[in-house]
């Protein structure tokens, strides 16, 4: 009877090293597959980059691609400009690629919103929020698949720099791309 409960334990402990290889071949495939987009991303970005309108973060979770709304926008609008366009359609083809789903993420600053937006866009949440369904609905229109995307504004409750300073406000002042791999609970 000892016998053969130590081939049970011996086979389930054999199983439960057999799932982890499994699972880490899978979580490694995933991270190197994650590392080839977010290079391809930079390659792609390289100008962006170097100007400060782009910064781009490896995560746990995926790859956050943030960009500048100065490059996005039309200044005081939520119009993509002609740069903004280009800079998205760099990144297009790894969108394309089904392997994420993308939360597009507007932020903004912490001043109020100005005279000639206060209509349109009452608060900062309106106008990120604007912002970022802009920038799905030209993603879609370049081919991503829409049911991978979803518009989020953060507003201004998420800074990621001071608002205290003038550098500080323009680097609130974004679009980040979440790219989050297919499987983590998608």
């Amino acid at each position: 009877m000892t016998h053969n409960r130590y081939r049970i334990v011996s086979l389930s402990t054999a199983c439960l090293g057999a799932a982890l290889l499994l699972s880490s071949c899978v979580f490694q495939s995933t991270y190197n597959n994650m590392l080839q987009q977010q290079q391809a991303i930079e390659a792609s970005l390289h100008t962006e980059i170097s100007n400060d309108q782009v910064e781009i973060q490896q995560l746990e979770n995926g790859i956050r691609v943030r960009m500048s709304s100065d490059l996005l926008f039309r200044e005081g609008g939520v119009d993509l400009s002609p740069q903004g366009q280009a800079a998205l359609n760099k990144v297009v083809p790894t969108l394309n690629t089904g392997s994420y789903v993308i939360d597009i993420v507007g932020s903004t600053d912490n001043v109020p919103i100005g005279p000639g937006l206060a209509e349109r866009f009452p608060t900062n949440w309106e106008l990120a929020g604007a912002r970022a369904a802009v920038v799905v609905r030209h993603l879609q229109a370049q081919g991503v698949d829409p049911t991978e995307m979803q518009a989020i504004s953060d507003g201004e409750y998420h800074p990621v720099a001071s608002n205290d300073t003038a550098a500080g406000r323009a680097k609130n002042r974004s679009v980040a791309l979440l790219l989050k791999p297919r499987g983590n609970g998608q």
